[in-house]
């Protein structure tokens, strides 16, 4: 037999790029890495947020800078809007015997419960000598005249202030960090008796969860 009659050199192919079946293409994707970028935002953002808790509790810091008042401190010359964005009202200015009603928040379920005595007592302290009472609140005037109208509805009594800036706050020295409840700096709980610009009488929460010394009875008895 010839070498011609034992190879068939028809069979034989030239050498052709192999393609891919599916089966390789699935082993082949199958080992390929993984890549995460969403990794790279949640480092990010959570870069993001460490800088937005330093610069929050910065600016708290920054507000409770002033030492917290006391009595025969004079009383702070800031204007806090009342009634309206337009209208002012300026503690430091009025005469006679007044009381402010610090809260953290309007709304809240603490707050909604210090404010109802004030009400319901409102010709007490009235004969006790008080010409005005004002509860003051840091939120924007438009929260502080709903939840007025909410509390005291129709009735021209008790007085409802917005420190929407906390200028108020800050110049008592009674900020309260109300980063983990209510988003940022608020006022602390309590009550402040004042006559014709100056501290007669200053009751601050020693928890701003609870109403003790600054319950309408207790500052009763202070008058």
């Amino acid at each position: 037999m010839s070498l011609r009659q034992s190879v068939n050199l028809r069979a034989i192919k030239p050498n052709r790029l192999v393609r891919p079946t599916a089966v390789s293409r699935s082993i082949t994707s199958s080992v390929r890495p993984t890549l995460q970028p969403t990794a790279v935002k949640q480092y990010r953002m959570a870069s993001v947020l460490q800088a937005t808790a330093k610069a929050a509790h910065s600016a708290v810091a920054s507000l409770a800078s002033a030492a917290p008042v006391k009595v025969g401190d004079a009383v702070p010359d800031v204007d806090v809007r009342i009634n309206s964005l337009e209208e002012n009202v300026n503690f430091s200015k009025l005469t006679g015997k007044n009381i402010l009603v610090l809260v953290p928040g309007a709304f809240s379920p603490t707050c909604s419960s210090q404010v109802p005595g004030y009400l319901e007592q409102y010709s007490t302290f009235q004969s006790k000598g008080v010409k005005d009472i004002y509860i003051v609140a840091v939120n924007d005037m438009f929260v502080v005249n709903a939840w007025k109208e909410k509390l005291a509805g129709d009735k021209n009594t008790v007085k409802f202030a917005a420190d929407d800036s906390s200028k108020l706050a800050s110049s008592l020295g009674l900020v309260l960090d109300g980063q983990a409840i209510f988003g940022g700096p608020r006022l602390k709980r309590g009550a402040i008796v004042i006559e014709d610009g100056k501290v007669l009488h200053v009751a601050v929460e020693p928890s701003p969860g609870e109403v003790t010394v600054s319950h309408a009875d207790e500052v009763l008895k202070t008058l």
